[in-house]
């Protein structure tokens, strides 16, 4: 009898160890998803405050943005704060709603203290003239949990390739 229970406590123990990894991803994911919300709303508005609070301020931090103007990638928090300054002013003179995006199989993967979203993008712009520019591409977000908040350390945003 001795012998059952003390299999029963190891496969219990067992089981409460293999399965706190689910719920701490699903947990994780929940954290992840309004994060990953504000990041889009922020693209929307040109908020500098949303991007600000949502990415690494450390200049071990990389960059991928789709611009021209920022061809290669950028390194550290200072250059990014400048790309995002003017991304976020040229966003934020747009009348409300004139730059739409639309998040696509969006994909999630957690890794203890560590996450990377990936998906695609539909970006919708209306020019002043009532002309509209559609825009496609991808983004993967590399997130680290650090000091309890899920930050971007690694950022790769890029358009389509243009056949």
């Amino acid at each position: 009898m001795r012998k059952l229970i003390g299999l029963a406590i190891v496969l219990g123990l067992a089981l409460a160890l293999l399965s706190s990894p689910v719920v701490t991803a699903s947990t994780e994911v929940e954290e992840l998803l309004p994060r990953l919300a504000k990041f889009e709303q922020a693209m929307e508005t040109g908020d500098l405050e949303a991007f600000t609070d949502l990415f690494w301020h450390d200049e071990r931090l990389t960059v991928f943005w789709p611009e021209a103007e920022t061809a290669f990638r950028i390194d550290g928090w200072s250059q990014m704060q400048s790309v995002l300054k003017g991304f976020t002013d040229f966003v934020s003179k747009l009348p409300p709603g004139a730059f739409n995006i639309e998040s696509r199989q969006p994909s999630i993967n957690v890794m203890e203290d560590v996450a990377i979203t990936t998906g695609y993008w539909v970006g919708t712009m209306l020019a002043p003239e009532g002309d509209s520019q559609v825009m496609l591409g991808r983004c993967t977000l590399v997130w680290k949990k650090i000091e309890g908040k899920w930050v971007i350390i690694h950022c790769h945003e890029s358009f389509f390739p243009t056949p």
